[in-house]
């Protein structure tokens, strides 16, 4: 079986992708025939609905980003959400920098609330914490473990490659 990871339709990426674009044409100004000469000439296809790779997505936005459009960062980024704190004085009992970083970006991935008092409520349920820097190790892989469910219920996969390019030509 064959798994196309860099397939834009499988979900909710396919939809950001399509979102993405449309607001692009919106803040460009485009009309249906400019936008699917815009769509042609970049990528081959008459409709953002048959992007069929990140190549293609990213030469749309290519050739929008020629047209003055910018891509801003969206509500997970604005949400105020802290930024991992460096290994330098941490001790060996409590979450490491890495163990940090995975459970925000995680987080980030799957909840529905992007904002730090989410994040601190439920690592209050799970960890008995309300601040992330206090976590023992042992609880951090609690807290891990209950972020991936989350993320495989909300029909992420935790373990795919961060990035669809990396599979190239796998198709």
């Amino acid at each position: 079986m064959e798994a196309k990871t860099n397939t834009p339709k499988a979900g909710v990426a396919g939809r950001k992708w399509i979102q993405i674009l449309h607001v692009a044409k919106r803040e460009c100004g485009l009309d249906d025939a400019s936008y699917r000469a815009l769509l042609f000439g970049a990528a081959g296809v008459d409709s953002a609905r048959d992007i069929k790779t990140w190549q293609q997505y990213n030469a749309v936005l290519k050739a929008f980003a020629k047209l003055g459009f910018k891509v801003t960062a969206g509500k997970a980024a604005q949400s105020g959400l802290k930024k991992t704190a460096p290994q330098n004085d941490r001790n060996g009992d409590w979450i490491s920098a890495r163990q940090e970083y995975y459970i925000r970006g995680l987080w980030d991935l799957a909840s529905r609330a992007k904002d730090e008092s989410s994040l601190q409520a439920m690592l209050q349920r799970i960890a008995g914490v309300t601040h992330i820097e206090w976590i023992s190790k042992e609880k951090a892989t609690k807290v891990i473990l209950a972020l991936r469910d989350i993320a495989k219920k909300a029909g992420f996969n935790p373990d795919r490659p961060p990035h669809p390019q990396s599979e190239g030509a796998k198709q």
